[in-house]
């Protein structure tokens, strides 16, 4: 299915460009430009694993019709200050495209769809572009809508076919209502259309309805040497969609494991990269379950090799306070959390103390640092300990106080795993 005789011709460029160069200024842009072309799916693995969505942002009819304001620069500061490393931004392109022959899109959302991403990849982060919530063509696969949806793939593919390789196209989002073979010819169709003017980009497909990963999986595969797969999962809905119960229990997390073991064994047996481009759960949840839930996620995807985009929606979803700048918790660890990280973080409450208690995954631990957090206050550190420690009591408390901890082990000087944090209250 996948030729690798395209990866050979790029090293083999590769190769002669850097014997060849003169290391000018101006020379080192050049082959800058040049080692841009010359990165596959596989390659972008390791270079996007943490990523972020931009949601609720350019999917309104209008840019800021929802929740969020429209988009501004400065979030692309602050996701790469933080440690994003790619960004998911949707977009909805129908409201802003004529429903009549040659179906143009509107020049001005086009320049401000082309400034928005140029924010992301100016800032050197992997940027993900794709048509979002696109319900005229999900409700009816017409002649007619197909080939409007073409047209604006067409111009979407033309117009930015000079950005870098770090864009990449991700062709439809959840397409709810489409059959699976209507969704296998959608993806067909536009995939050429891409090509035309970006042969080498990356483009990103799934399968039907929501986007799950059995419906990634039974999409059918395209012969193309650069594509990447995504799938979604809010699971279980009950507790990540709408807040129900907890989570947490060895039958929830192992539930997980199997998901992402499944979408990592896919990826190698298809030599496609797999991605989780939207994954989160509502701030209504419990909070101990939440943390652990964010957390399993970003650890499975790890271990299995898969980049994650984490669902924000600056709503019930949200991850980063856009006005005030400020990340929760959350950010902590979608950043750092790792599968050798600290787990299995619990608290047990006496008379005025607190002890937290915890399983090391890893002997290479340097040290382990204790970190709590007082009521809304920032976490501050409170015990240095040995690297082989797995438990801390925190004494002298106060009743009717919320006190959260969280646990770093440091590895090396570079190098520190979070673990989720707890929150709790003395007796």
């Amino acid at each position: 299915m996948t030729s690798f005789t395209p990866h050979f011709v790029r090293i083999y460029l590769l190769i002669i460009l850097l014997a060849t160069v003169a290391c000018t200024d101006q020379d080192k842009d050049s082959l800058q430009q040049v080692e841009d072309t010359l990165t596959t799916a596989q390659d972008m693995i390791p270079l996007m694993l943490r990523g972020i969505n931009l949601g609720n942002t350019l999917e309104p009819d209008n840019e800021g019709g929802w929740n969020n304001g429209p988009a501004l620069e400065y979030y692309f500061d602050d996701y790469k200050s933080v440690g994003f490393t790619c960004v998911r931004v949707p977009v909805r392109w129908g409201p802003h495209t004529l429903d009549y022959p040659p179906y143009t899109v509107d020049p001005a959302w086009m320049a401000r769809v082309d400034e928005v991403i140029s924010w992301g990849l100016d800032r050197d982060l992997y940027i993900i572009l794709n048509a979002h919530h696109e319900d005229w063509l999900k409700v009816n696969y017409s002649d007619t809508n197909v080939a409007r949806f073409e047209s604006i793939w067409t111009q979407i593919a033309e117009r930015f076919q000079g950005k870098s390789d770090k864009l990449l196209f991700e062709m439809i989002n959840e397409p709810h209502g489409l059959t699976a073979s209507e969704v296998d010819d959608l993806n067909a169709r536009i995939l050429p259309i891409i090509r035309i003017n970006n042969p080498t980009r990356i483009v990103i497909y799934s399968g039907h309805e929501w986007s799950s990963l059995e419906q990634m999986m039974s999409a059918a595969i395209l012969d193309d040497d650069y594509l990447m797969a995504y799938w979604h999962s809010y699971d279980p809905w009950s507790f990540a969609g709408e807040g129900q119960g907890t989570w947490g229990t060895p039958e929830d997390i192992s539930s997980l494991v199997a998901m992402f073991k499944q979408a990592g064994d896919w990826s190698v047996a298809n030599n496609i990269p797999a991605m989780i481009s939207e994954f989160g759960a509502v701030q209504e949840c419990d909070y101990n379950s939440r943390m652990r839930h964010y957390a399993t996620y970003v650890e499975e995807a790890l271990r299995n090799n898969i980049p994650f985009q984490v669902w924000d929606d600056g709503g019930w979803f949200r991850i980063y306070e856009r006005e005030d700048r400020t990340w929760p918790e959350v950010k902590d660890i979608l950043i750092h959390a790792h599968p050798d990280g600290p787990t299995d973080v619990s608290l047990r409450s006496g008379s005025g103390k607190l002890k937290v208690s915890w399983r090391n995954r890893t002997t290479e631990n340097d040290r382990i640092f204790v970190q709590r957090r007082v009521g809304d206050a920032s976490f501050e550190e409170i015990a240095e300990l040995g690297g082989i420690a797995d438990e801390y009591e925190d004494i002298n408390l106060s009743t009717g106080v919320l006190y959260t901890y969280r646990v770093l082990a440091r590895i090396d000087s570079t190098t520190t795993h979070y673990s989720y944090p707890i929150r709790g209250s003395v007796e």
